[in-house]
């Protein structure tokens, strides 16, 4: 059966419920709705070759195209959704990575239809555009369409961004592709001396390096690193050409910098990014600040890269089960919102998460969402640890996103990554907050709560910074060739000394997080790291308002998460919630609440560990 692992003759099936997609892979229904689409992607093909040039005298013509596109493309990302979710459950299955590949086959195919689209929006004048617009059958898509015809700046010829698209599955997504079945096959030896090796899955360390025990995270890091540098060749061979291909097509495109296709794709101007950016460095001693107690806590005179989301040495708290974790995270939801427990009790009870360690497993966690069913599907491997329990509560508010949009139409759900990393950061805050303000969580679990919160402060504030300062280095040095292992190992090193200051060990730092960070590989996206802290600190100024106005902030932010695919990411702001991005007085008052949360866990954990 696709979509699940064998060990010993039993097979380990993944835990979610994927019928409501297809009752079965590659059965009758799944068949029928590929060719279905397939046929119709290529009917709207022929049909903007007959349309020729936007004119007025053929809007109306040029309207039900782009709503028959609309409909494609949610249907494309229906089933995308659901490959996206069995690759990633299990890696191993070929059959599914035919169906992977196929759907990069279509893909293309939808993206050579926009070319066409672009153009002729780019082409026509002012006014038709206008009239265009003005059909009712586009309400509340204008955003959607206007980026459709801004987008189409940075195009060649039809014909070569048609080729371009052909390319693209055998090149670039096929570069991306190789990485996740590498990935998902990939295997460390876990050794501890004095213990039995063993075996076990690259997508296990994480967790591994949140135990209690400092040889259990130094093995696993030591192992996953080994790993790691095994495939190197590989992951380097991917990286250049995922960056490389891209390089080359911005070239042709006319894009003036490798950040703006992603700052397009963010919905944010450079403005908003560098100032963010700028007082991230700035205020970067608040999460170094966390990281040197922390090392002293552990008895240590700094902390190595497999220590920073080590749990405090307060006894063996033991592994949280699964159910519990659930039962935590539903309790907190239900408190803060009604419709966001709903929807938690909705995903736990219809069976919407994938949450089990196998082997095939990809590594990483992730939401997937189809336009339409209205539901999502949230993977991640749980072994028991604060920081799985955090990313459930993290997926789960990516699901809320979705259910909030479930009755809209699709172009109006297509918010970018800054603003979808809104809700899911939020949902963290909202259970961490519950914990801290139950009467009955002890100084011991306040001071815990506090340091898992202050650890993932700081992935946002140095590490998720180390990806962008590396990234940025990497396609700078990239331009001129293709970046050896060794120098790619350079380049996250001076990355890491860059953003982690003296916070860290100097000889315990991470050379190979360029190869087992998922984000670089993504080719869909570039720069898949900046939105993460733009999302996080976005969210602490949502959530500190929600906090000081109470029950009347769920109505607005709703509505904010809902508006988040109808405008960029500063309109949004600016209308919801009055504030400036491009300023820095927003971001400050973020990292403020952070620096409000050092000082209450200094002061916690001084009573604890004098």
């Amino acid at each position: 059966m696709a979509g699940s692992s064998e060990i010993e003759g039993e097979k380990l099936e993944p835990n979610w419920d994927l019928t409501p997609f297809f009752p079965e892979f590659d059965g009758v229904e799944y068949r029928s709705f590929r060719d279905e689409l397939a046929a119709s992607i290529e009917g709207a093909q022929a049909r903007v070759a007959r349309l020729g040039d936007l004119r007025l005298s053929n809007v109306s013509e040029w309207v039900e195209l782009l709503v028959l596109t609309e409909d494609i493309g949610a249907r494309t990302s229906h089933i995308g959704s659901y490959i996206g979710c069995m690759a990633a459950a299990d890696s191993l299955d070929e059959a599914v990575q035919r169906q992977s590949a196929d759907l990069s086959n279509m893909r293309a195919e939808l993206q050579k239809l926009s070319v066409g689209i672009r153009a002729a929006l780019d082409d026509c004048d002012d006014a038709t555009f206008a009239e265009l617009l003005a059909d009712a059958r586009l309400r509340d898509a204008s955003y959607f369409v206007e980026r459709l015809r801004e987008r189409a700046r940075w195009s060649m010829s039809t014909e070569l961004e048609q080729l371009s698209a052909d390319l693209g599955v055998n090149g670039l997504s096929a570069w991306g592709r190789l990485y996740s079945q590498v990935t998902g096959k990939l295997e460390f030896d876990f050794e501890i001396p004095g213990k039995a090796s063993r075996r076990l899955p690259v997508a296990i360390a994480r967790s591994l390096m949140e135990d209690p025990d400092p040889q259990t995270r130094t093995a696993a890091f030591r192992g996953a690193n080994a790993a790691w540098e095994g495939v190197s060749d590989v992951m380097a061979a991917c990286l250049n050409a995922i960056a490389g291909t891209r390089l080359s097509l911005y070239e042709r495109r006319g894009v003036s910098h490798f950040l703006d296709p992603a700052l397009f794709d963010a919905g944010i101007s450079r403005t908003t990014l560098d100032t963010l950016m700028d007082v991230v460095r700035a205020r970067a001693d608040v999460a170094r600040r966390y990281l040197k107690r922390k090392a002293r806590i552990l008895g240590q005179e700094s902390l190595g890269f497999q220590d920073l989301m080590a749990p405090l040495p307060l006894g063996d708290a033991g592994s949280i089960p699964w159910d519990e974790a659930c039962i935590g995270v539903q309790r907190a939801f239900e408190g803060y919102s009604e419709d966001l427990g709903g929807l938690s009790a909705r995903a736990f009870e219809r069976r919407w998460i994938d949450y089990e360690s196998r082997p095939g497993k990809r590594p990483g966690g992730f939401c997937s969402t189809s336009p339409l069913l209205g539901e999502s599907r949230v993977f991640m491997t749980y072994n028991g640890a604060l920081g799985d329990l955090r990313t459930l509560a993290h997926e789960l508010g990516h699901a809320y996103h979705g259910w909030l949009m479930r009755d809209m139409r699709p172009w109006a759900r297509r918010y970018p990554m800054t603003l979808a990393e809104t809700a899911s950061t939020f949902a963290e805050q909202v259970y961490t907050e519950s914990v801290l303000a139950d009467p009955g969580t002890s100084e011991a679990q306040r001071c815990v709560i506090l340091d898992s919160r202050l650890a993932f402060a700081a992935v946002f504030l140095v590490n998720i910074p180390v990806r962008f300062e590396f990234e940025k280095a990497f396609y700078e040095e990239r331009a001129s060739g293709e970046v050896s292992v060794t120098r790619l190992c350079e380049l996250m090193i001076e990355a890491q000394r860059c953003c982690y200051g003296e916070s860290l060990d100097e000889n315990q730092l991470n050379p190979w997080m360029w190869a087992s960070t998922l984000h670089f590989y993504i080719t869909e996206l570039s720069f898949y790291n900046f939105p993460y802290t733009f999302g996080f600190l976005f969210s602490l100024g949502l959530f500190g308002r929600a906090q000081a106005e109470g029950k009347a902030f769920l109505e607005q932010y709703d509505e904010l998460l809902r508006l988040t695919g109808s405008d960029d990411a500063e309109d949004v702001a600016r209308r919801c919630m009055g504030v400036d991005l491009e300023a820095p007085e927003f971001w400050n008052s973020s990292i403020d609440g952070i620096e409000t949360d050092l000082e209450r866990f200094l002061a916690e954990s001084e009573k604890l560990f004098s």
